[in-house]
């Protein structure tokens, strides 16, 4: 079962998809980045392990993507503690929010967490994870050609072994595209040519390309429009 998710408010992403979401509320935001979450449930699984959280904050955005340990309804609640857990610490420092996350994980299976925090007026993104969820930036295919910048996350589970963690600065350029995906993703999609097209084009070519069928899957891209101007904060659809 494919699901997809473009959300432009705070939203999750798990076995249930949103295909549009849009408040009155957020009408005079500006917009600075735009995302899409597609994601496959095992087959035979009703819920899936993997989940995804993308969600406003004073500085930018919060970004993140869990994979329970295994699948079904256990790794099912395991992302799910661990997206409440962060969209309540949204504002915190990323290695803060692992900490919490693995403190709140106890009492499950555990899981692993890519966490990254978007600055909409300097530009930048600072990650770090734990586990096995890939991240990568990409440049944009009409910008200047740079190197592929990679994640390097500690091994661990999120909840059961967490290490110390640090998180990782990269400055972003309009039209990059942060793109994470669970192990349900072959992680040699890092190594291909990422896909042309909108985020919900590249994020499900991506699942269409590189997903298991012995997994749940997920895969994020969110593609950076550039600073804010002023001073209020928003992304937008795909």
């Amino acid at each position: 079962m494919e699901n997809v998710s473009a959300c432009a408010q705070p939203r999750t992403a798990t076995d249930e998809s949103c295909e549009s979401c849009k408040s009155d509320e957020f009408d005079e935001f500006d917009e600075f980045y735009e995302y899409s979450v597609v994601s496959r449930t095992m087959y035979g699984e009703q819920r899936s392990g993997d989940a995804a959280l993308v969600q406003t904050t004073a500085d930018g955005a919060l970004v993140a993507v869990v994979d329970g340990l295994g699948h079904g309804d256990e790794a099912a609640l395991a992302a799910s503690a661990a997206i409440k857990l962060m969209r309540e610490q949204a504002g915190e420092a990323v290695p803060a929010i692992l900490q919490r996350c693995h403190e709140a994980l106890q009492q499950t299976r555990g899981a692993a967490v890519t966490v990254v925090a978007l600055d909409a007026r300097r530009g930048k993104l600072s990650w770090c994870g734990v586990g096995n969820v890939e991240a990568i930036v990409t440049s944009a295919a009409n910008g200047p050609l740079r190197n592929k910048r990679y994640l390097t996350n500690c091994g661990g589970v999120v909840g059961y072994r967490m290490p110390a963690v640090r998180d990782q600065l990269v400055s972003l350029h309009p039209g990059d595209l942060l793109i994470l995906a669970t192990d349900g993703i072959d992680s040699r999609f890092v190594s291909d040519d990422i896909p042309a097209g909108e985020p919900h084009q590249v994020a499900r070519a991506i699942l269409e390309r590189h997903g298991k069928a012995s997994d749940d899957a997920l895969v994020l891209v969110l593609r950076w429009l550039g600073p804010a101007a002023g001073g209020s904060l928003l992304g937008r659809t795909s």
